[in-house]
């Protein structure tokens, strides 16, 4: 990997961004999340001359640039140029000359501070002959001290399994993943975080490996794409799981979580690699329609028959979520629910026989949780090839 270093001034700078010379939303870059206090604390750290931290861009083909670093301090430069806030005068250490600019957005200016300000330099180095795996290396040590989550982190990797994930994403939100439908956005790529795992989850076949932030970091950085096989049976339970009307009528604070969403996404991709989704899609909608209302009003949940695996399944939603003692609980009472309301005949598979079975397990004791996850040991339930 090599660097050139440049030194050019903020209204340089600004003049590549307005022409898309630099990229200031390449894909692996998150979303833009400064508030505009902070903003406004870069644009007094340049009107005082003060040092600011240096930019790093990807070269890419025909002169163009993605930010591999630095994309928040250059939105707030451009913001401040296009005049979408002002100065804020009220940061401290106060300076009198700072005063008389409180407010004024960057054409309120006086000539001078803006010709100063257009004039300040920012170091910039450019990276060229890379390897795929070297700018997300730095990308990933420069931003170690601060609190990127690890699905940033990680979406600085060039590669198929990332950008298949990135792809997935984009598919997702055109058939409706967004914040008024399932209760999150993904303004700090939750998306991309929940789909990695899912995916993963779908290649190892099983519900007992779990699956860690340092699993999916080893997987962006491995060059082999996930298999077609995993991408179509994702994108068949995504399409089940964002087609269901629940989503479109949460009434009375109605909400998944990522931890449910996850168990209802395998779910449906155990019905599609039985190849019996399509004719259970009614049944296995109501399983989740139940499940979730249920969850929300738990004092009349505990009134259902079906309270003992209700009571597992919500624990297992809200606390170890990511355990896979949780995630083989939450499948196996998912299950257990879905054969005791669904009017399909068992007979379609083993592991629906085996849900009826499980309920001989719950007793009439305190939690069943303890007999039921040495009944799913013994049954392998959620095991090799499960998916």
């Amino acid at each position: 990997m090599q660097f050139n270093t440049s030194d050019p001034d903020i209204a340089t700078i600004v003049r590549r961004i307005e022409r898309k010379v630099i990229d200031l939303q390449p894909e692996f870059q998150r979303g833009e999340v400064w508030s505009t206090n902070k903003k406004q604390r870069l644009i007094d750290t340049i009107l005082r001359r003060w040092h600011v931290p240096p930019i790093h861009l990807v070269a890419k083909d025909e002169g163009l640039f993605d930010v591999l670093d630095g994309q928040q301090r250059l939105t707030a430069i451009r913001d401040f140029v296009d005049g979408l806030f002002g100065v804020d005068a009220s940061i401290e250490p106060h300076e009198e000359k700072l005063q008389t600019l409180d407010g004024l957005r960057f054409n309120q200016l006086p000539e001078g501070v803006r010709n100063q300000f257009e004039s300040f330099p920012i170091r910039v180095f450019e990276l060229h002959d890379y390897t795929p795996q070297e700018p997300h290396e730095l990308f990933f040590r420069l931003n170690q001290p601060t609190a990127l989550t690890e699905a940033e982190k990680r979406n600085a990797f060039i590669g198929g399994p990332r950008n298949q994930v990135k792809d997935l994403v984009k598919w997702s939100e055109a058939i409706g993943m967004e914040a008024s439908r399932i209760g999150f956005s993904n303004a700090r790529m939750s998306y991309d975080d929940l789909l990695a795992r899912f995916l993963i989850t779908l290649e190892q076949r099983t519900l007992l490996e779990k699956v860690t932030a340092a699993r999916i970091t080893n997987r962006y950085r491995d060059a082999l794409s996930f298999s077609e096989d995993v991408v179509v049976a994702a994108k068949a339970s995504l399409n089940f799981f964002l087609g269901l009307d629940l989503l479109d009528n949460r009434v009375g604070g109605l909400k998944p979580n990522k931890a449910t969403i996850h168990s209802w996404l395998c779910m449906a991709a155990k019905l599609h690699r039985h190849g019996i989704l399509q004719g259970m899609r009614s049944e296995l909608a109501a399983t989740v329609e139940y499940v979730e209302r249920a969850r929300l009003n738990r004092s009349a949940a505990d009134e259902d028959p079906r309270s003992k695996a209700l009571g597992v399944f919500h624990d297992r939603s809200t606390s170890r979520v990511a355990d896979t003692s949780s995630v083989m609980l939450r499948d196996l009472t998912g299950w257990m629910i879905f054969v005791r309301d669904s009017r399909v005949g068992v007979r379609d598979a083993v592991f629906l026989q085996q849900a009826v079975e499980a309920w001989k397990v719950t007793g009439t004791g305190p939690s069943p949780e303890k007999r039921l996850s040495d009944w799913a040991a013994a049954n392998r339930w959620g095991g090799k090839e499960w998916l």
